[in-house]
């Protein structure tokens, strides 16, 4: 797994717990948007070149990304 990437996601979850504000949560929520579009382009890429391991890559980021989409979604349900 690129470190690059691991990194982002520590800042993302990071972020996250600091973000007191709404506007502060879907701030971040669009910027992991934005990777998983991404993310689903480069793999749409790869399976297209039959490149199945840089697929598998992909798709791990994007349940990095989903888990952290997931925690910005259970922050903003008020309790």
């Amino acid at each position: 797994m690129d470190k690059q990437f691991l990194v982002e996601i520590m800042e993302f979850n990071e972020k996250l717990t600091e973000a007191q504000s709404e506007a502060a949560m879907n701030e971040i929520e669009s910027i992991v948007a934005v990777k998983q579009k991404e993310c689903i382009d480069s793999a749409r890429r790869a399976f297209e070149q039959d490149d199945f391991e840089k697929a598998k890559e992909i798709l791990t980021k994007m349940r990095y990304l989903l888990n952290v989409e997931e925690k910005i979604k259970l922050k903003k349900i008020p309790l």
